[in-house]
This record gives C-alpha cells, sequence and structure tokens, in this order.
C-alpha cells in the first residue's frame, strides 16, 4: 500500500517545475526523501525527456567563459549571460558535454593536463561533483571525454576518456570512471580514430568526423562497433550536427556542391542498422525574411553561402518537433510540420550583415534537461 501511495505522488509530483519540486523538499521528511530519491528522478526524466533550453557559449569570452541560457519556451530570462561559479576553480570553467540533465565540465585554461580539473555538474540543483584524478602517468594526453548518463536505467553514470596509451605499439587507450563505484578501469588499446566529438545515446557512445569516418563504443559491454553512413553520403558532404535527441541519434550534412537552403534531418534506427530521413527542411521563407543569412563574399555552392549554425534538434512526436538555428545575431526556432519559425532570441538588434553580428557554432550549444539527478 505505501508503495502505491509513493508511486500516485511520484507521478504527480514529476509534471511539476524543478524549482517547484526544490522547494516542496521541506514539506515533510516523506517528501525530501521522495523527491531526492533515485526512483522519482527516473520518474521525473520519463516526464521531461526534451531540453526546455539550451546553455550557448558565447564567443570572445576567454578565460572566464559566458554562457546565454536560451529558453526554447519563448520567454526571456533574467541574467541569462552567466559564468559557472559552482566551484571555485581559477582557470574559469567550461561545458564540455550535456546529457540527459547533467553537464560534464573541466578547467577552462589550457594548462597541463595533470593540473586541470573534471567536474560532473547539475544546474538544477546546483550540485556537482568532482572527477578524481587517475593517478599521474605518461604520456598523458587525453583526445576525448565522454558523459555516458542514462536516468531511465540507472542513476549512476560513467565518464570515458580517450587517452594516449601507456604503452608505445598503439596511440589510444580508454579510461572509465563510475559513479557508482568511484573508481577508474581502462579498457585494451583502440583503434586510431578521432576521438574529439562524441554523442552518448542509449547506451552507446557515437563519434562521426566532418569526412563522414563513423565509430560507436557499447559503454557497458566495452566493444566497439562500426555505424553505417547514409545511403546518399558522398564525398562531398560535410557534417552540420550529429547529436541526440529523444533517446535517438539525428545527423545533418550538406553536400557543397548543392545549395545549403535545402536539407535532411536523419534519424538513426533504434537497433542502429541504418540511417533514415526523418524531416526535410527549406529555408527559402527564412532567408526572404532574415536576407543577412545570405553571405556575400561567398559563391552559392560554398559551405558558408547560407549563414546559420544547427544548435539543436528537438524531437517532440505530440506537440511537434522542431530545430534551432543561429543565424547572424539571432536564435530561430523552426517547426518541421508547418515549416514556420519562431525569433527566441536577438543578440544583436539592429544587425544588418554577418561581420558585425554575435556567431555561436554548433560544438557551444549544450541543451539543458531539468533534472533531480544526484551527482
Amino acid at each position: 500500500m505505501e508503495d502505491n501511495y509513493n508511486d500516485i505522488h511520484a507521478n504527480i509530483l514529476a509534471h511539476l517545475p524543478e524549482k517547484s519540486l526544490l522547494r516542496f523538499r521541506i514539506v515533510s521528511k516523506e517528501w525530501c526523501y521522495l523527491i531526492s530519491s533515485a526512483y522519482f528522478s527516473r520518474c521525473l526524466n520519463r516526464s521531461s525527456m526534451f531540453p526546455s533550453g539550451i546553455f550557448l557559449k558565447m564567443r570572445h569570452s576567454s578565460n572566464q567563459p559566458k554562457y546565454h541560457f536560451l529558453s526554447l519556451h519563448g520567454k526571456p530570462v533574467r541574467d541569462s549571460f552567466r559564468c559557472l561559479t559552482f566551484v571555485n576553480d581559477s582557470a574559469g570553467i567550461k561545458i564540455l558535454q550535456s546529457c540527459n540533465g547533467l553537464l560534464l565540465c573541466c578547467s577552462n585554461n589550457r594548462i597541463a593536463e595533470t593540473n586541470r580539473n573534471y567536474y560532473i555538474y547539475n544546474p538544477t540543483t546546483d550540485q556537482y561533483a568532482t572527477i578524481p584524478k587517475p593517478g599521474y602517468r605518461t604520456p598523458n594526453t587525453i583526445f576525448g571525454v565522454i558523459l555516458a548518463f542514462d536516468p531511465l536505467k540507472s542513476s549512476h553514470y560513467k565518464v570515458v576518456f580517450v587517452r594516449s596509451s601507456r604503452t608505445f605499439n598503439h596511440l589510444y587507450q580508454l579510461e572509465i570512471y563510475s559513479s557508482q563505484t568511484r573508481l577508474w578501469s581502462f579498457s585494451s588499446e583502440v583503434q586510431e580514430f578521432n576521438y574529439s566529438k562524441g554523442a552518448y545515446c542509449s547506451g552507446f557512445i557515437h563519434w562521426m568526423t566532418n569526412s563522414g569516418a563513423s565509430l560507436r563504443f557499447d559503454v557497458d559491454r566495452e566493444r566497439f562497433q562500426e555505424i553505417p553512413l547514409p545511403d546518399d553520403w558522398n564525398q562531398h558532404a560535410k557534417t552540420r550536427y550529429f547529436k541526440e535527441s529523444g533517446g535517438l541519434l539525428h545527423l545533418i550534412f550538406t553536400n557543397g556542391r548543392h545549395s545549403t537552403r535545402q536539407f535532411d534531418v536523419y534519424e538513426m534506427e533504434k537497433d542502429s542498422s541504418r540511417w533514415s530521413v526523418k524531416y526535410r527542411v527549406d529555408l527559402d521563407a527564412l532567408i526572404s525574411e532574415y536576407p543577412e543569412m545570405i553571405h556575400s563574399n561567398f559563391g552559392p555552392s560554398d559551405w558558408d553561402y547560407h549563414a546559420y549554425r544547427v544548435l539543436a534538434v528537438v524531437r517532440k512526436e505530440n506537440e511537434g518537433s522542431f530545430i534551432v538555428l543561429h543565424i547572424p545575431g539571432k536564435a530561430i526556432s523552426y517547426n518541421f510540420k508547418h515549416q514556420t519559425s519562431t525569433l527566441l532570441h536577438d543578440f544583436a538588434p539592429g544587425c544588418s550583415h554577418i561581420e558585425g553580428c554575435i556567431t555561436i557554432e554548433t560544438d557551444d550549444s549544450f541543451p539543458y534537461f531539468g533534472s533531480l539527478a544526484i551527482v
């Protein structure tokens, strides 16, 4: 009977805003225990699998990176520009990755790797954990770091470091930190690849280069597998977007020999067997409304002739999926079904030319999910 009581309360509370839940913890000991539990965190994530905002790293913010919080609900946020100050790190803090409500962060400046700190931060609860160092060893170069966290499967997370190998026969080796054991484990040496940009999705870490080379890693089984490319991929294609949304992997690429006004959004099948076209995008109407999107210094077949960056794909079957674009000085949402756009934020009011506008790259975009996950 008590379990049913908690289930009912958990399902009701899971639909409330995160800020309200943080306040409701003081109602009683029972509510505090329930809201702070791993079980409730899973209930909350089932009801909020989609981002409500995006952290955008602003260019020209040197030692102390500044982030703009872009609300996807169209409501302006007070004090939206801010640095991350959850811990006193003299080097400043930058975001490396967003994963299901948690942020993977690290010291910002280019100091020796042995002095750099890595953090897991929950921006909803303002709690953080410092990842312990695995111990000094030589060589000590890091080629990539990925957070693997799926609150629907576990309240624990893993952080996968791609580092230089301890032997000289191979170049790379994986070191994996588990929040459950608070210990490091070491994989065997792995193949040479560009591990700098990756995406975690449904138990796998996926990597893809701009040229189309692709690879994935099963985090639990610690096995590598190749993943297929879309059927119409060719040597002229360039990756514009490669991230997870709604538990599925999405890919956008354009062909340098054709107009970038139209492109497809590909979605990986759940069994990872193939890519299929999920959405088609035509930016003609958007370009007519915002003519500054045309870069006069390039030709129609060039990569940046149409100036935009894909910040996020938000997959919402019931309410309407959309894409978030950064065009010169502005953030725009584009509804796939209705082919309509909405201005989310104007970073540079009155800007009418590309060179004078704020520019945000795809890699500077980090979705925000409300979460009470314990770090």
